[in-house]
């Protein structure tokens, strides 16, 4: 199975809920994931967003 995975990296809760449920709606798989920033100590809150073939076949 072939799919494409993109992080989209925002910065308040309220927007990444916002933008999770649109492309929930939409078709796409959402998950909120923890990136490390460069000095180790501390992260990023980034939505992980993946369309399936599947999902593009019922469009």
């Amino acid at each position: 199975m072939n799919e494409e995975k993109s992080l989209l990296r925002i910065h308040t809760q309220e927007d990444r809920q916002a933008v999770a449920g649109i492309l929930v709606k939409n078709g796409y798989t959402v998950r909120q994931v923890k990136v490390p920033r460069a000095n180790g100590k501390s992260y990023y809150l980034c939505l992980e967003v993946r369309i399936e073939e599947r999902s593009l076949e019922s469009q």
